[in-house]
Protein backbone atom coordinates (compact mmCIF):
# COMPACT_ATOMS: atom_id res chain seq x y z
CA UNK A 1 0.00 0.00 0.00
CA UNK A 2 0.83 3.38 -0.43
CA UNK A 3 0.74 6.56 1.58
CA UNK A 4 1.69 9.90 1.22
CA UNK A 5 4.58 10.83 3.77
CA UNK A 6 5.23 14.53 3.12
CA UNK A 7 4.65 16.93 -0.08
CA UNK A 8 6.98 17.90 -2.50
CA UNK A 9 8.50 21.36 -2.08
CA UNK A 10 8.73 22.27 -5.64
CA UNK A 11 5.31 20.75 -6.73
CA UNK A 12 3.72 21.77 -3.54
CA UNK A 13 1.86 17.89 -4.80
CA UNK A 14 1.90 14.72 -2.57
CA UNK A 15 4.55 12.47 -3.07
CA UNK A 16 3.68 8.64 -2.48
CA UNK A 17 6.29 5.96 -0.76
CA UNK A 18 5.52 2.73 0.23
CA UNK A 19 4.01 2.10 3.74
CA UNK A 20 3.96 -1.16 5.68
CA UNK A 21 2.70 -1.98 9.44
CA UNK A 22 4.77 -2.85 12.38
CA UNK A 23 3.70 -6.97 11.81
CA UNK A 24 5.31 -6.76 7.86
CA UNK A 25 1.94 -6.50 6.17
CA UNK A 26 0.91 -4.13 3.51
CA UNK A 27 -1.28 -1.23 4.73
CA UNK A 28 -4.29 -0.40 3.16
CA UNK A 29 -3.62 2.55 0.58
CA UNK A 30 -4.63 5.99 1.88
CA UNK A 31 -3.18 9.79 0.69
CA UNK A 32 -3.03 12.58 3.79
CA UNK A 33 -3.23 15.88 2.29
CA UNK A 34 -2.34 18.92 4.18
CA UNK A 35 -3.65 22.77 2.96
CA UNK A 36 -0.45 24.33 3.02
CA UNK A 37 3.33 22.91 3.92
CA UNK A 38 5.34 25.85 5.34
CA UNK A 39 8.95 24.35 4.35
CA UNK A 40 7.99 24.61 0.81
CA UNK A 41 9.64 26.46 -1.90
CA UNK A 42 7.68 29.49 -3.98
CA UNK A 43 9.27 28.11 -7.05
CA UNK A 44 6.66 25.60 -8.64
CA UNK A 45 7.05 23.76 -12.01
CA UNK A 46 5.23 25.04 -14.84
CA UNK A 47 1.06 24.65 -14.96
CA UNK A 48 0.03 21.18 -17.23
CA UNK A 49 -2.57 20.42 -19.27
CA UNK A 50 -4.46 18.57 -16.54
CA UNK A 51 -3.89 21.11 -13.88
CA UNK A 52 -5.37 23.75 -16.34
CA UNK A 53 -8.69 21.55 -16.58
CA UNK A 54 -8.67 21.02 -13.09
CA UNK A 55 -8.76 24.53 -12.24
CA UNK A 56 -11.07 25.06 -15.06
CA UNK A 57 -13.77 22.15 -13.65
CA UNK A 58 -12.42 23.63 -10.16
CA UNK A 59 -13.93 27.71 -11.65
CA UNK A 60 -17.24 26.23 -13.22
CA UNK A 61 -18.06 24.60 -9.96
CA UNK A 62 -17.89 27.83 -8.30
CA UNK A 63 -19.81 29.93 -10.97
CA UNK A 64 -22.22 27.26 -10.75
CA UNK A 65 -23.03 27.30 -7.20
CA UNK A 66 -23.03 31.40 -7.39
CA UNK A 67 -25.75 31.02 -10.16
CA UNK A 68 -27.91 28.86 -8.18
CA UNK A 69 -27.54 31.39 -4.87
CA UNK A 70 -27.94 33.80 -6.64
CA UNK A 71 -31.56 32.06 -8.24
CA UNK A 72 -32.44 31.25 -5.16
CA UNK A 73 -31.93 34.60 -3.42
CA UNK A 74 -33.70 36.59 -6.60
CA UNK A 75 -36.59 33.20 -6.48
CA UNK A 76 -36.87 33.81 -2.65
CA UNK A 77 -37.08 37.50 -2.99
CA UNK A 78 -39.81 37.20 -6.08
CA UNK A 79 -41.73 35.31 -3.65
CA UNK A 80 -41.53 37.15 -0.50
CA UNK A 81 -42.81 40.01 -2.69
CA UNK A 82 -45.86 38.45 -4.10
CA UNK A 83 -46.62 36.85 -1.15
CA UNK A 84 -46.81 40.71 0.43
CA UNK A 85 -49.19 42.21 -2.65
CA UNK A 86 -51.29 39.14 -1.36
CA UNK A 87 -51.39 39.69 1.76
CA UNK A 88 -52.12 43.72 0.83
CA UNK A 89 -54.96 42.79 -1.47
CA UNK A 90 -56.32 40.40 0.99
CA UNK A 91 -56.31 43.01 3.59
CA UNK A 92 -57.64 46.12 1.48
CA UNK A 93 -60.40 43.49 0.55
CA UNK A 94 -61.15 43.02 4.34
CA UNK A 95 -61.36 46.42 4.74
CA UNK A 96 -63.80 47.35 2.16
CA UNK A 97 -65.87 44.60 3.45
CA UNK A 98 -65.71 46.01 6.78
CA UNK A 99 -67.19 49.14 5.26
CA UNK A 100 -69.76 48.24 3.00
CA UNK A 101 -71.10 46.09 6.31
CA UNK A 102 -70.68 49.49 8.47
CA UNK A 103 -72.56 51.71 5.56
CA UNK A 104 -75.38 48.65 5.79
CA UNK A 105 -75.59 48.93 9.56
CA UNK A 106 -75.87 52.42 9.19
CA UNK A 107 -78.78 52.80 6.74
CA UNK A 108 -80.42 50.11 8.56
CA UNK A 109 -80.25 51.90 11.65
CA UNK A 110 -81.43 55.24 10.11
CA UNK A 111 -84.50 53.10 8.79
CA UNK A 112 -85.08 51.98 11.68
CA UNK A 113 -85.26 55.28 13.79
CA UNK A 114 -87.42 57.09 10.93
CA UNK A 115 -89.88 54.15 11.34
CA UNK A 116 -89.88 54.85 15.16
CA UNK A 117 -90.95 58.38 14.71
CA UNK A 118 -93.12 57.75 11.96
CA UNK A 119 -95.31 55.34 14.42
CA UNK A 120 -94.72 57.85 17.32
CA UNK A 121 -96.24 60.27 15.53
CA UNK A 122 -99.30 58.22 14.49
CA UNK A 123 -99.98 57.66 18.08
Amino acid sequence: AMSVTHLSPTLRAPVVSQLTRPDGKRATRRVLCRAADTQATTTTAPETMEMRESREILDSFFVGKSLAETLLERAGSVFTDALSEVSRFDADNREQIRAFQDEVLSKAREESQRGKRKDDGMR
